[in-house]
C-alpha cells in the first residue's frame, strides 16, 4: 500500500458571517454562558447586509456595556433604519453611507423626535456603530465618511430644571428615614439575640415541629435558619406539606413579610438606609444600587474618618468622599449596619451580586436573594412617602425620588461652598461646568450669583476710585480681592512680572489691555479713569509704527477702536476737558510689544 502523502495546503479562510438570519439575532451572556439580553435585527431583512454590519458592531462594541445603553442604542438603530425605509431603498450597506446621508439622517430626527435631547441619543447611538465599524472593520464602510461633528448643541438647554427639595422637604424625609432606620435595627437585633438565647443543636436535633415551642421567637428563627436557610416556605409549600404549627406560628410572628425582618433585609428596610446614604453622598441611584460589600476603608491620615468609593457608569475613575463614623447616620455607620442586615443572604445569592451591598430576601413568589432593581427602588421610595405622608410647602404629596436627593444635595452643598460652580463641579465629578449648572440652576442660587456678582463690580468700582497717581494701585484694590488682575493699564500693578498663568517673566502679560474690552467689565465715569484710557490710547496709536503690521491689527486695533467708538464717547465735554489736562500726571504705559 503506498505511502499516504501528508496536505500542506492551507484551507480557504471562511466567509464572513453577514446577510444570514444567524448573523442578525445578538445574545448578551453572562459569566456563566446565561443569555441576559437578546436583540433581534431580522426585522430590517428589506436590508440584510447592512443589519448584519449593524449587529456586529452592536455585539462588540456594547459587550460590556450596561443592559439600558443596550437597549438604548438598538432603539436608535431602529430609528435609523426607520429613515432609510423613508427616505433611499437603494442603501443596503454601511459602506454606501456618506456624509450626505447622514446629515439627512440628522434634519430627519430633528423633524421626527420631540425634543433635541432624543434626537441627540438616537444619534448617538448610530454614530458609535459607524465609528466601530470604521476603526475594527474599514473595508465595510465608505473610505471617505466623515462624521459630522456636534450636530446637536447644547442638547440640555431646553430641558427642565431637575426637582429639587427644600432644606424642610429634605429634613422631614431624613427624619423619616431615620424612623424607619432604628425601627428595623431594633427588629433585626431582637432577632439575633432570640437565636442567641437558644439552643440550635437540640432544636435543630428535633424532627417534630410539635415538640417544639414555635410561639419563641428564638425557637422559631432557629427553626427557618437550619430547616429553610432563613427563608420561611411560602404559604402554599405550608399548607401542601401540613406544617400546621409553623403556619399559625408565622401568624404569631407578624405574617410572612414581619417574621422575615428578624432575619435579614428585605426591600422597605433597606430603602431607608439608600435615601440617607444618597442625601450625604450624592450619589446616582444607578452607582448607589451597586454599592459593593468592600466599598468603605479608613482614611490613610484622619483618624475616625472612612472613605467611601463608589463606581459611576459614565466616569473614568470611582467616586470617594470621606465620613465621620461616629455619629448616627454617618454614611460609613449606616454601611455597617446594611452589611450585617446582608450578611446571612450572601451565600444564597448570585455569584454575580455577592460582592454588592443592597440585596434583600424575597418575601412573595419563590424564595431568593436579588439585587435591589431600578422598579423596586422606585416603587419602594415611593411607598415610603406615602408611608410617612410626606408632603411637600404646598401641601400637595412629596415626589420624592433618589435622583432628587441627588440634585438636592448638589444644590445645598453649593450654597455651602459659597456657589463657586468649580467647588461643586469637582464634589459631584462632572465633566464640564455646564453640567453641574443644570444640578445647581434656581431661582435662589442665580439671585445668590448676582448678588456676589454686585459685591465683586461694587468692590471694582470703589478699587477704581480710590486710586490716584500717587498711591500705589495694589493697595486700592487689594479690597477687591484681585490684586494682580489687569484692566487697561490701571489696575496691574506690574505687566511685566509674569505672575499670571502661562506668562514670562520680562515679557508684557498676553492679557495686557484686554480686560476693558469685557463686556463684564465697569469703568467709571471720572476724570481721573477717562485721562488713564487716554493715556493708554495714545500708546496704542505710537505703537502702531513700533509693531508689526499683522500683529498690531490683531492685538491692539480692535482695543483701540473700542476706546475710540464705545468708551469716549460716553464720557460728556466737561470730564473729557478735566481728563486731557490731568493726561501729563499720568504714570507712564509699560511698553507695547
Amino acid at each position: 500500500m503506498p505511502k499516504r502523502r501528508k496536505d500542506y495546503r492551507v484551507a480557504a479562510r471562511p466567509e464572513t458571517l453577514i446577510g444570514t438570519p444567524g448573523s442578525l439575532v445578538v445574545n448578551f451572556l453572562d459569566d456563566w454562558g446565561k443569555v441576559t439580553q437578546s436583540f433581534d435585527f431580522s426585522g430590517h431583512t428589506a436590508r440584510p447586509q447592512m443589519a448584519a454590519e449593524i449587529a456586529l458592531a452592536f455585539r462588540c462594541h456594547h459587550a460590556a456595556a450596561a443592559p439600558r445603553t443596550r437597549a438604548g442604542v438598538f432603539c436608535s438603530t431602529t430609528a435609523w433604519f426607520r429613515f432609510l425605509d423613508s427616505h433611499n431603498q437603494q442603501i443596503v450597506a454601511v459602506s454606501q453611507v456618506d456624509e450626505a446621508l447622514l446629515r439627512m439622517f440628522i434634519t430627519w430626527l430633528d423633524r421626527h423626535l420631540p425634543s433635541k435631547g432624543s434626537s441627540y441619543t438616537a444619534w448617538s447611538g448610530v454614530k458609535q456603530l459607524i465609528v466601530w465599524l470604521q476603526r475594527n472593520r474599514p473595508h465595510l464602510t465608505h473610505p471617505q465618511l466623515a462624521l459630522p461633528f456636534n450636530p446637536f448643541p447644547r442638547k440640555n438647554a431646553e430641558s427642565r430644571p431637575r426637582h429639587v427639595l427644600e432644606r424642610s422637604e429634605v429634613e422631614a424625609v431624613l427624619a423619616a428615614a431615620r424612623s424607619d432606620i432604628d425601627s428595623s435595627w431594633a427588629t433585626f437585633r431582637q432577632g439575633e439575640r432570640a437565636i442567641g438565647a437558644v439552643p440550635r443543636a437540640a432544636i435543630a436535633a428535633e424532627p417534630d415541629l410539635r415538640r417544639l415551642d414555635l410561639y419563641d421567637l428564638g425557637t422559631f428563627l432557629s427553626v427557618i435558619n437550619d430547616r429553610w436557610n432563613g427563608f420561611i416556605p411560602t404559604n402554599k409549600e405550608m399548607e401542601e406539606r401540613r406544617l400546621w404549627p409553623l403556619i399559625e406560628a408565622v401568624e404569631r410572628h407578624g405574617q410572612i413579610h414581619g417574621a422575615t425582618q428578624y432575619l435579614h433585609a428585605v426591600p422597605e428596610t433597606l430603602i431607608p438606609y439608600m435615601i440617607a446614604i444618597a442625601a450625604q453622598t450624592f450619589a446616582n441611584p444607578d452607582a448607589l444600587r451597586d454599592f459593593r460589600r468592600d466599598c468603605m476603608t479608613d482614611h490613610l491620615l484622619l483618624d475616625g474618618r472612612m472613605v467611601v468609593s463608589w463606581r459611576k457608569g459614565r466616569a473614568s475613575r470611582e467616586q470617594r468622599r470621606s465620613f465621620l463614623r461616629d455619629k448616627r447616620l454617618s454614611v460609613p455607620h449606616l454601611i455597617t449596619r446594611v452589611l450585617r442586615m446582608t450578611a446571612p443572604l450572601v451565600p444564597h445569592s448570585l455569584p454575580k451580586d455577592r460582592d454588592k451591598l443592597f440585596i434583600y430576601g424575597g418575601t412573595q413568589g419563590l424564595r431568593g436573594v436579588r439585587l435591589m432593581s431600578e422598579s423596586v427602588v422606585v416603587n419602594h421610595v415611593r411607598r415610603f412617602a406615602k408611608r410617612h405622608d410626606l408632603k411637600d410647602e404646598a401641601g400637595g404629596r412629596l415626589p420624592l425620588t433618589l435622583v432628587s436627593l441627588r440634585s438636592t444635595g448638589l444644590t445645598l452643598a453649593h450654597a455651602a461652598l459659597g456657589f463657586d460652580i468649580f467647588k461643586t463641579q469637582a464634589l459631584a465629578n462632572h465633566a464640564t461646568p455646564d453640567t453641574t449648572q443644570r444640578y445647581v440652576d434656581r431661582p435662589l442660587v442665580r439671585k445668590a450669583q448676582m448678588a456676589a456678582l454686585g459685591r465683586l463690580q461694587g468692590h471694582f468700582v470703589e478699587a477704581m476710585r480710590g486710586a490716584t497717581s500717587s498711591e500705589p494701585v495694589a493697595k486700592s484694590i487689594a479690597d477687591a480681592n484681585a490684586r494682580h488682575a489687569t484692566a487697561s493699564g490701571f489696575v496691574c500693578r506690574d505687566p511685566m512680572s509674569g505672575i499670571g498663568p502661562d506668562q514670562t517673566v520680562g515679557r508684557l502679560c498676553t492679557a495686557w489691555l484686554g480686560c476693558f474690552t469685557c463686556p463684564n467689565a465697569v469703568i467709571p465715569m471720572e476724570a481721573d479713569v477717562l485721562a488713564r484710557l487716554l493715556r493708554t490710547r495714545a500708546a496704542l496709536i505710537s505703537a502702531r509704527a513700533a509693531v508689526a503690521p499683522d500683529r498690531w491689527r490683531l492685538l491692539y486695533a480692535p482695543k483701540l477702536e473700542i476706546i475710540d467708538r464705545d468708551i469716549v464717547p460716553r464720557y460728556s465735554l466737561e470730564l473729557q476737558a478735566a481728563a486731557l489736562a490731568l493726561v501729563g500726571a499720568m504714570p507712564a504705559v509699560p511698553p507695547i510689544e
